[in-house]
């Protein structure tokens, strides 16, 4: 049987989308302090996939 989770565990594919999503949130942090909260759903996202908590 398949599995139909939307969700399929993949750490290292979140330990590459926070680190990039972190370096996106220090450039947005110098560039343009008010739009960091765009990169947040990323970032938390891929933090709680990288400690199995999804």
């Amino acid at each position: 049987m398949k599995n139909k989770e939307e969700y399929q565990e993949n750490r290292s594919r979140d330990r590459i989308i926070f680190l990039v999503s972190t370096v996106a949130m220090v450039g947005f942090l110098i560039l343009k302090p008010e739009w960091v909260w765009v990169v947040w759903p990323f970032q938390l996202t891929a933090a709680a996939g990288m400690f199995g908590r999804l």
